[in-house]
């Protein structure tokens, strides 16, 4: 979901852009290192139940942030058998959420829907969409369902006066990924002035294969603000660029906010570059997220709720793209979480996780003590953690 909704709606909406790739191969620290952590073990026979029913939960909580949240994760974490709650989702009094599940159906390209998206593509009408921003989101479901009907109306969306409006259809048309959208996106990136909509601009280009848009995006990894830090790091991994591996490390090394450290140091990981440094610090965001940040604010700064659950939320996705033995129990654990955001990462990183650690006996039959401590067993010469001491 788009930086603007992120910023005004939830903290969490970027949650589940992080996309666990599998690429390469290298030697794990923990073949050679023993890491050992203090934290129950999951009960893998269990976990994926619970997973979906804290999905199926938070899609149905009072809260529209917190729908939100759950609706953006369902797709990917449930796939096929999440369509159901994405359509019902269609008729969410939330806008956000409308969105997030027309481009759900979308992406899961599920038929079943499309009596209710062609009702509700009679812009404006009664009974009808009525939120712009929406009704882009509904123009990319059919769009996905073969109806390419509402297809063009993006092009004056894209000029709308409304800066969320132009936003949701330059996502759209990124998402999309036509050649023939590269032209009006060149036209509206050269006009604009709003920071947020040119990165907006930047990532649709570059999802519809303009090159030069891809180095433009690298460079918003070191952008003034960590939300959009996060959007263009999240979109270089999505695109495979050749420069995650060496921008993510520089990041994790010197930028000042654990947010940015974080999904720096999960990326690194669901590329297959995996330290002990990298796994310790999330596994510390993960489980004591408010210490992570207060250790990087000035002194006597206080972290805000909204950014611990952002911090916990993200250091949870990235966990689950370790290899590490423990990384399911330190997930596992935040299952249970109070914090809604923080369950729903847990879920859809349990459940993406799963698949690819049934068949490991090292990992399944790992055992450890219960606890909630981070303990590392000393070893020599293994990298140290540390954390950022500036400001977040």
């Amino acid at each position: 979901m788009m930086l603007l909704y992120f910023r005004n709606i939830s903290v969490c909406s970027l949650l589940t852009a992080t996309v666990l790739l599998a690429v390469g191969g290298c030697t794990l620290p923990w073949e050679s290192d023993d890491i050992f952590l203090d934290v129950p073990p999951v009960n893998l026979a269990r976990a994926r139940q619970d997973a979906v029913v804290v999905l199926h939960q938070a899609a149905e909580d009072d809260l529209a942030s917190n729908r939100f949240v759950a609706i953006e994760a369902i797709p990917a974490a449930l796939g096929k058998k999440g369509s159901p709650i994405c359509k019902q989702a269609l008729g969410d009094p939330s806008p956000e959420v409308r969105i997030a599940a027309a481009l759900g159906i979308g992406d899961l390209r599920y038929a079943g829907a499309k009596e209710k998206l062609l009702a509700m593509a009679k812009y404006k009408t009664a009974g009808a969409e009525r939120d712009a921003r929406a009704y882009c989101a509904v123009i990319y479901a059919l769009h996905q369902l073969g109806d390419e009907s509402y297809t063009t109306e993006l092009g004056s969306l894209l000029f709308d006066r409304e800066k969320e409006v132009k936003a949701t259809a330059a996502i759209v048309m990124g998402k999309m990924k036509l050649k023939a959208a590269i032209l009006p996106l060149k036209s509206a990136l050269a006009d604009e002035r709003d920071h947020d909509l040119k990165l907006e601009l930047t990532r649709a280009l570059a999802r519809c294969g303009e090159k030069s848009s891809l180095r433009r995006l690298e460079a918003h990894t070191r952008d003034q603000f960590v939300d959009e830090q996060i959007i263009a790091v999240n979109t270089m991994l999505e695109l495979r660029s050749p420069m995650c591996r060496a921008i993510f490390s520089s990041l994790f090394a010197n930028d000042k906010s654990p947010r940015v450290k974080t999904v720096a140091a999960g990326g690194l990981a669901s590329l297959r570059h995996e330290t002990s440094e990298l796994f310790l610090y999330c596994v510390k965001a993960a489980l004591e997220p408010e210490t992570v940040m207060v250790e990087a604010l000035d002194a006597g700064a206080k972290p805000t709720e909204k950014q611990i659950t952002f911090l916990q939320s993200l250091a949870t996705t990235a966990v689950g793209n370790f290899k590490h033995p423990q990384a399911l129990d330190v997930v596992g654990k935040l299952l249970k979480s109070p914090r809604v955001a923080v369950r729903v990462a847990a879920a859809a990183a349990m459940i993406k996780a799963l698949p690819k650690l049934r068949g490991n006996p090292i990992i399944i039959n790992k055992k450890v003590q219960a606890g909630s401590k981070i303990q590392p067993k000393p070893v020599v010469n293994r990298p140290k953690l540390h954390t950022a001491g500036a400001k977040d």
